[in-house]
């Protein structure tokens, strides 16, 4: 939860960071997604923080991809009667 956190204030704030920073908040986000056993995640993230220092649009796309992996990795496998699921 907190490396999608991360990401979101990076991507949403991104105009104040340096590139350096962001690839270095984004690193941070894929070590935090590894630790958290979401390695499809993880491997976007750090292909993302090696995009950013070349092309932002390439950076932008594997961020959102790496949204799109999280956001399905927390939806239930098997649906539950009288549940709702919350996705941030």
């Amino acid at each position: 939860m907190l490396a999608r956190e991360l990401c979101y204030v990076i991507r949403m704030e991104r105009v104040v960071f340096e590139r350096e920073d962001v690839h270095k908040c984004c690193r941070l986000v894929s070590e935090l997604c590894k630790e958290a056993g979401c390695d499809e995640a993880c491997d976007m993230c750090a292909k993302a923080a090696e995009a950013v220092l070349a092309s932002e649009e390439t950076y932008l796309e594997l961020c959102e991809q790496s949204c799109k992996k999280c956001s399905e990795s927390r939806q239930p496998k098997t649906p539950q009667l009288g549940k709702t699921t919350y996705v941030a």
